[in-house]
């Protein structure tokens, strides 16, 4: 009985232990994008004559229309989303980790929740995501940079949402 409650306890504390060290990392992550967030100010975005553009006019810039055939995919991939994060996310060697942690969460959506393994393979391409899921992570981040352009609030958009959908329930 005296082992029953050690045991009780050690696993107690395991699971506090991970609670903490997720918090920390949490934290961690917070920091990194708070950092890189302080030193981009606020942007508008302007066509070629200057005019403000709305969320719709940003995702057709990025987008254009585009169906839901295979092979444009590749082009939604990286002529929208990835042409969205390339002009919003911050630039440098020093923002690579905050780029990366909200990189990593964009992926784990738009793969519906494969996490790259211990050997680095994530056993899905999320350039061939479902469609419904490219326009869904579209409207976040186009969400995202037309209201906040903060870097924390679009990782913790893309977190909360895999979250939701228990992509994270590790």
């Amino acid at each position: 009985m005296n082992e029953e409650n050690n045991d009780k306890e050690q696993e107690k504390k395991t699971e506090e232990q991970k609670k903490l060290e997720k918090e920390k990392r949490r934290r961690e992550i917070e920091e990194i994008l708070s950092e890189a967030n302080t030193k981009t100010g606020e942007q508008l975005v302007l066509d070629e004559l200057g005019v403000v553009k709305s969320q719709d006019e940003l995702k057709k810039f990025a987008l254009g229309s585009i169906s839901d055939d295979p092979e444009e995919k590749y082009n939604v991939y990286y002529k929208g989303i990835e042409k969205l994060l390339k002009k919003f996310l911050p630039e440098g060697e020093k923002y690579k980790s905050a780029r990366e942690v909200i990189r990593e969460e964009k992926k784990i959506f738009l793969t519906r929740g494969k996490k790259l393994n211990e050997k680095g393979i994530r056993g899905a391409d999320s350039r061939m995501a479902y469609i419904q899921d490219m326009e869904e992570i579209m409207n976040l981040i186009t969400k995202w940079a037309f209201e906040s352009r903060n870097y924390f609030e679009l990782y913790s958009l893309l977190r909360d949402k895999n979250e939701e959908l228990g992509y994270h329930n590790d």
